[in-house]
């Protein structure tokens, strides 16, 4: 069976992308505001449970004298926040914390929406004027704005059944509801009921029997509209709004700074680096020193030195493979010339001796270009890939090396010292080689006394170096020329063939070959004259693994 990976691709500009995650930010007061049903949901229960406490402390009270009902609520002087009625257990209403200092006929009246408009006029009647009154919430326009998808929402759902504005119990002799039957049968009752006018409402009923010898004498019905919650619930919304439209105009701030702080250098950058080559590939490094960004100390900034760093690197490769070929063109000529030159002089002669020495020249020649190729090709393989390494045995393998230059030079005398190493070690074989054989037969090429010096140092904490040393009896190495040993194809060995030291035609290409592997390997190389033999020395320090 295929298994199909869904990936998501973000195409937006990153600035598109920031406000996106900002707005998303600022949503939380939104979701907040929809977290208010559960608290509204919570305060109804404490509604309840409060309630239920009133309930009781009545009942309690009324247990002990049955005839105190009106007295009791009179005794508490109007502090209600809930509406106490103490009924018959038959159902009829004896006391109503309401109608105690009301006409009778007008209390029957009563409602929970009465009870709405007392708390609104009690609210009016505590400020010094009407102009003062705070304005309710719900009709302010930020809610009404942010109310619009409400509203849009319950103009499309079906139209629910009108309720009245009149309290359940308005106008009835006999209280029959839900919960008074369930008191009037010794037991809690509660009921919940939606009631209208202005604006809905639900108005909470606890109903409490009253106990004596576990017989029903009464009931304690206590109501209390969320008239009052809903106030609240419409100051907190109203500031949850605030909040958020707070919110949305720091945002804007934010994304138009971090517009101008990161995508704006950002694209400057790339088109910037875009520039720095034409069409033909051809690089102008010049144009980096004009990357933006480059003095900032944050990202942006790191990006744009990477940036400068990587096409001077690249425009420095170019130059170099550039300059390398025309090298390479111009050595080539010379041993091709003197073919030339060699075949059509033989040709034209008779003398056998002539032909003979003619005939010699041309295969030192092709020689000559045998060995420039192979020298070309190491460099080419070493700036390729990078070797794998491998264990090698250290004293055998350095032997066969110096071993492999003495055949070629054997009036030489190589001398092989190995310090703090072990008997095997991790590193590129071929590498290795090259630098070791190339080393010990320039070396060989100017003296008669080699000494090859192998040792490991440690320069921090699980950090090592493998240092290679060779210094000979030689004449040396002049303060002029050592700035160009390292140079393709610069050798500074007799010119003739003849030379006694110089039996085999030198390409100059040795020591590039070992400082391009010591760059390979993130090594080093520096040269010098050797205080005890008075030759030339060179010591190469190449990281080993630990």
């Amino acid at each position: 069976m295929k298994k199909f990976k869904l990936k998501l691709r973000l195409r937006f500009p990153i600035n598109i992308q920031i406000s996106i995650f900002l707005v998303l930010v600022a949503f939380i007061p939104v979701a907040a505001m929809m977290m208010l049903k559960t608290y509204e949901s919570q305060m109804l229960t404490m509604i309840e449970n409060s309630n239920v406490q009133q309930a009781r402390i009545v009942a309690a009270s009324l247990a002990l004298n049955p005839d105190a009902g009106k007295e009791l609520l009179k005794n508490m002087k109007g502090k209600f926040d809930s509406r106490i009625r103490i009924l018959s257990k038959d159902g009829k209403l004896l006391a109503d914390s309401s109608t105690l200092e009301k006409d009778t006929a007008e209390d029957q009246q009563e409602s929970d929406f009465s009870d709405r408009t007392q708390y609104a006029s009690a609210a009016a009647a505590s400020s010094k004027s009407e102009k003062s009154a705070k304005r309710p919430a719900n009709t302010t326009f930020i809610y009404r704005l942010f109310s619009i998808p409400v509203r849009v929402y319950r103009k499309m759902r079906p139209p629910a059944a009108s309720f009245t504005s009149a309290d359940f119990y308005s106008g009835k002799i006999i209280y029959d509801g839900e919960e008074v039957k369930a008191a009037q049968e010794g037991l809690y009752g509660a009921k919940t009921r939606i009631s209208g006018g202005g604006q809905v409402s639900v108005t909470l009923y606890s109903a409490m029997p009253v106990m004596k010898n576990n017989e029903v004498i009464g009931i304690v019905l206590v109501s209390r509209s969320t008239w009052r919650i809903l106030q609240n619930l419409y100051e907190l919304r109203i500031d949850l709004a605030k909040v958020f439209l707070w919110s949305l105009l720091f945002i804007l701030i934010v994304a138009v700074f971090l517009t101008f702080r990161i995508s704006y250098p950002l694209k400057k950058l790339a088109r910037q680096t875009s520039e720095c080559a034409d069409k033909k590939g051809r690089i102008d490094a010049s144009l980096v020193e004009k990357f933006t960004g480059l003095k900032r100390k944050d990202e942006i900034g790191d990006l744009s030195r990477s940036f400068k760093t990587l096409i001077q690197k690249l425009d420095s490769k170019i130059r170099y493979t550039q300059a390398f070929a025309s090298d390479v063109n111009h050595e080539f000529k010379n041993p091709l010339t003197a073919i030339r030159s060699s075949t059509e002089v033989l040709m034209d002669s008779s003398d056998a001796a002539e032909k003979s020495a003619f005939t010699q020249a041309i295969i030192d020649e092709v020689t000559h270009l045998e060995r420039l190729l192979t020298g070309v090709r190491g460099i080419s393989k070493i700036e390729g890939a990078e070797l794998p390494k491998e264990n090698i045995p250290l004293q055998a393998f350095t032997q066969n090396i110096a071993d492999s230059v003495l055949k070629n030079y054997p009036d030489s005398d190589i001398e092989i010292q190995i310090k703090n190493l072990p008997d095997t070690i991790l590193i590129q074989p071929d590498y290795y080689e090259r630098i070791l054989s190339n080393l010990i037969e320039n070396a060989a090429g100017f003296a008669k006394h080699i000494r090859v010096q192998l040792e490991r140092i440690t320069w921090g904490k699980g950090l090592s170096s493998l240092v290679i040393k060779v210094s000979d009896d030689g004449p040396g190495i002049a303060e002029e020329d050592i700035s160009k040993i390292f140079d393709r194809f610069y050798s500074n060995r007799a010119s003739s063939l003849s030379d006694s030291k110089n039996k085999i035609a030198h390409t100059g290409l040795g020591l590039s070959i070992v400082k391009a592997i010591c760059d390979e390997m993130e090594g080093e190389v520096s040269v010098g004259r050797d205080s005890e033999l008075g030759g030339a020395f060179f010591e190469i320090k190449l990281p080993l693994e630990s």
